[in-house]
């Protein structure tokens, strides 16, 4: 409830740049997933993972050191450690090649003697200042400095190229060679050297960093870029980021020289595509079985599937990538209804995956463990509960997939909530120590509360959702907390329509999107005794704030004009309550702007002086709403006095429990003033609360029983000021009282016009 009223704080504050210009949920902030990439070995790939932002920077090799460093380590028969051969290559420069370093790889180097690996790491640190590309060179290159530098060093280069005896050493010099040329513009040179040092030689990492760089200015090096990307992990990223653009498929397929690199074109193909890629997985799999990249995209259509599934599903938002819009169209705002039939027309394309990998012989696969996860997840995509359950009993718990195993059992709740019908679920027996594991996790929470409440369950789903909203409780910068630490949902009453609201918190959602009879039933839940552990635990924050959930069924009941039925509800809450939360002198939860700082009955808004209160009391919801039964009780008797000061007083606290009011509080937990007629349909009372319709009924039965012309002037003038507010031109008041125009157009006058009334 806290961070419900820091929300509305937050919301409202002009302080808060980001919230005063409007904030809407989207990308990363609603993309649903559970098949979390990170549990797999596939950091390497970070860079592709499927996300909202497509491609970033984000990436890391699949080996702790580059390949270069493995390749010394082995130079050296492994007698010299990786970690001085890394900071050797990586960290030291030329000024520190001396015989008394105490680096232990070139302590090795002096001790053996091998003055020209000693003489090819120099030329290695030089070439580093001249890697750079700088534009203004293209400009009067034979004159330029720093090309003419390059030129001399790629020479000096090529000399040592040409006296090293050791093959090893060539091949390293040919490829300092081919990087500075590359930075030097000189693909001619690039050519020639990969021609003679590398082409049909050992395909080592050497070879894919010398073929990277050759595939600049190559029409047709789409082929041999995919095999960059498919097996150099230091060049993986920059082959894609490079080459994707000039990507030719066709081209690419028609220069592979063997199964393997078909698979691998597929694959470059495959890294980036936000659409439906299953036909290229199949391809990969009927020509490269044991290839790591295709487990790897897997993985990626399992979390595209869920962000098309579980994100229109779940959460009632777009996919957080749109790979094509089925029912989003001429700008017009989708619906529940369009949302649930696209989460459904992807599940049909989740069974094809799950047809796929059911094909696949996992003896022929390098991750397994992969395989038999995506299936688990497709299953439970697909709505085959039981067999999703066999699978998950199956897969067993591996000491070394404990974060694989975790997800795998939060399935398995999803899937014991999911297998019953609607208006008979309930929290099974097994899934509830799942549900005390993973308390802690809110997304899982969510999603479990979401399924109980899609077949019928609105109490414990609405308590799971609360569950998960306690886990970021207490969390003081709450700008960042609703941006990034919990869950986002949209929600409406009516499934048709457009107008969907976004959420953070259970109390928020409850309060828009359900009526009175279904808060009502998660009260009585409430007033039952909880014996049981779980349901302690489950109920623990509905419990903890039972009192400002009675209040709002109390208000919901105002919404409903069901006055008896709200005096009841807020008569059920002690003094100490409304003490605490609606008087000006002392606050509980509630922040000061919401807070009854008028009287209803007797001030109207922009009204300095209007009526002379002749019944004082501390305003509060249950006080407004036993003097309206009160005063509805006295203007109803056919046989009492004053029955038009009554309907008046009636209609004026009608007015202020609208948007043209103080006293909205009646009626809702923040106002804006928006004059588009059911612009929040899920309200029950949306119309009346913006078009004031009790107010005008009021004014005019005590329009009717006015014993005067002037109180009847002002009971019309107040009618026209309920319909139509300000500004107004008072034209019934014109026409109908004429002398009573001037001083009734204004409020100066209007507490004299009341008092007339006899």
């Amino acid at each position: 409830m806290k961070k419900l009223i820091a929300f509305i704080i937050l919301l409202l504050s002009s302080q808060i740049k980001l919230y005063s210009c409007g904030y809407t949920p989207y990308g990363e902030d609603i993309r649903y997933s559970m098949f979390n990439p990170e549990n797999f070995e596939y950091h390497d790939f970070r860079a592709f993972y499927y996300n909202s932002n497509l491609f970033g920077y984000d990436f890391e090799s699949q080996n702790k050191y580059e390949s270069n460093i493995y390749d010394w380590h082995n130079f050296t028969n492994k007698k010299v450690s990786i970690a001085s051969i890394n900071e050797c290559i990586n960290n030291l420069s030329e000024t520190d090649v001396e015989p008394d370093s105490k680096n232990e790889f070139l302590q090795y180097l002096y001790k053996k003697k091998l003055y020209n690996v000693i003489e090819y790491l120099r030329m290695a640190y030089k070439c580093e200042s001249l890697n750079t590309v700088n534009e203004a060179e293209s400009w009067e290159r034979k004159e330029n400095p720093k090309f003419q530098k390059k030129n001399q060093f790629i020479e000096n280069l090529k000399s040592h190229l040409n006296t090293e005896k050791s093959n090893y050493l060539k091949r390293k010099y040919a490829f300092l060679i081919i990087r500075v040329a590359y930075y030097n513009n000189d693909q001619k040179l690039i050519k020639q050297l990969f021609n003679e040092h590398f082409d049909k030689k050992a395909k080592d990492y050497l070879y894919y960093w010398s073929l990277f760089f050759n595939c600049f200015e190559n029409q047709n090096a789409s082929s041999s870029i995919a095999n960059v990307m498919a097996y150099s992990p230091e060049k993986k990223y920059a082959a894609y980021y490079y080459f994707h653009d000039k990507f030719n498929l066709i081209n690419a397929l028609k220069n592979a020289k063997s199964k393997e690199e078909i698979a691998n074109i597929y694959a470059y193909a495959s890294v980036q595509k936000t659409k439906p890629n299953l036909d290229y997985l199949i391809s990969i799999y009927d020509n490269s079985k044991k290839s790591r990249i295709l487990d790897f995209l897997l993985l990626r259509e399992i979390n595209k599937l869920e962000d098309w599934i579980y994100t229109p599903y779940y959460t009632n938002y777009l996919p957080s990538i749109e790979f094509s819009t089925y029912w989003y169209k001429d700008g017009i705002s989708e619906t529940t209804n369009t949302l649930r039939k696209r989460s459904e027309k992807d599940r049909l394309y989740a069974q094809k995956v799950l047809n796929f990998v059911n094909s696949v012989d996992l003896s022929t696969i390098k991750d397994k463990s992969l395989w038999k996860a995506a299936q688990i997840q497709l299953l439970f995509m697909t709505r085959d509960y039981t067999t999703c359950i066999s699978k998950i009993n199956e897969f067993g718990k591996p000491k070394n997939l404990d974060k694989v195993v975790a997800q795998l059992e939060k399935i398995k709740a999803l899937c014991l909530i999911s297998n019953q019908k609607y208006n008979e679920a309930t929290i099974v027996k097994d899934a509830k120590p799942i549900i005390l594991k993973y308390k802690n996790d809110e997304k899982f929470l969510f999603s479990l509360g979401r399924e109980l409440e899609f077949r019928g369950n609105v109490s414990d789903g609405l308590a799971l959702i609360a569950m998960g909203n306690k886990v970021n409780e207490g969390k003081q910068n709450y700008e960042n907390y609703y941006l990034e630490g919990t869950v986002e949902w949209q929600g409406n009453a009516k499934k048709n329509s457009g107008n969907l609201k976004y959420f953070y918190e259970y109390f928020d959602y409850l309060d828009f999107v359900y009526g009175a009879k279904e808060l009502q039933t998660i009260i009585d839940k409430l007033n039952t005794k909880k014996e049981v552990d779980f349901e302690v635990q489950l109920y623990q924050q509905l419990l903890k704030d039972k009192n400002y959930l009675i209040d709002l069924l109390g208000t919901k009941y105002i919404r409903e004009n069901n006055l008896l039925e709200a005096v009841r509800t807020f008569e059920s809450l002690d003094e100490k309550y409304w003490e605490s939360n609606y008087n000006s002198w002392e606050r509980d939860l509630y922040a000061d702007y919401y807070t009854f700082d008028q009287n209803p009955f007797y001030e109207i808004k922009h009204t300095p002086k209007f009526i002379v209160s002749e019944d004082k009391f501390i305003v509060t919801k249950l006080s407004v709403t036993q003097h309206l039964i009160s005063y509805l009780k006295k203007a109803n008797n056919t046989n009492g006095k004053d029955r038009d000061k009554y309907y008046f007083l009636v209609a004026n606290c009608y007015l202020n429990m609208s948007q043209y009011g103080h006293s909205w509080m009646m009626r809702r937990y923040n106002s804006t003033s928006n004059f588009n007629e059911g612009n929040n349909q899920s309200y029950f009372d949306e119309i009346e609360y913006r078009n004031c319709g009790l107010a005008q009924q009021y004014y005019q039965l005590a329009l009717l029983n006015s014993k005067t012309e002037k109180f009847k002037a002002l009971c019309l003038r107040m009618m026209e000021f309920a319909k139509y507010n300000y500004p107004n031109e008072f034209n019934k008041l014109k026409t109908t009282y004429p002398k009573y125009y001037g001083e009734l157009s204004n409020c100066e006058n209007l507490a004299n016009y009341f008092s007339a009334r006899r």
